[in-house]
């Protein structure tokens, strides 16, 4: 290749990192990760998601066709302050970036709180907040996941032998922290 094409390819991938970083997650999810940097964050493509279905469920491709990408984040909201008033406000900052509340449910203990941001009639974003008595999870999506397969995705997620493995981990250096306290 000569040098003016290898340029061309440079620019090329410079913008298309530019395009994705403006038009990738939710900037409230990015501020709320900024402000508790102790958070577990995982990032997915999907050719990532695509890996973590190690039974080569059908089911499971199907619930992922729609995802560009995904940040998952795990806070402890005792330690990040979080409480009532925070998550309302967190509600409202979702809604300011145009996102709708679309669905809420309760499942295994947690409360499901879906928003759905839309481009030119299309979904382009998904927040899925789960929250329990002591964690705040935040998938932040690239695309969309059926609605109505929410639970049964965060489910799998968990589930998933290296990511339920992290999860637990990282719970495991969370509660060792409370102890020092």
């Amino acid at each position: 290749m000569n040098q003016l094409t290898m340029k061309s390819i440079g620019v090329l991938l410079i913008g298309l990192v530019l395009f994705t970083t403006a038009y990738g997650q939710s900037k409230t999810t990015q501020s709320l990760h900024d402000a508790n940097k102790d958070a577990m964050a995982l990032f997915f493509y999907k050719n990532t998601l695509r890996m973590i279905n190690q039974t080569e469920s059908k089911e499971f491709d199907d619930l992922i066709k729609d995802i560009e990408k995904m940040k998952f984040l795990v806070i402890d909201k005792a330690q990040a302050n979080i409480n009532g008033a925070k998550f309302k406000t967190l509600v409202s900052d979702y809604k300011k970036e145009g996102y709708e509340e679309i669905m809420s449910s309760r499942f295994d203990g947690r409360n499901f709180d879906i928003y759905l941001k839309e481009k030119s009639g299309k979904v382009a974003g998904t927040v899925v907040l789960v929250n329990d008595s002591t964690d705040l999870y935040v998938l932040d999506i690239l695309g969309s996941v059926p609605i109505n397969k929410v639970p049964q995705f965060f489910q799998t997620i968990d589930e998933s032998s290296e990511i339920g493995k992290m999860m637990k981990d990282f719970a495991g250096k969370v509660d060792g922290k409370k102890e020092d306290h």
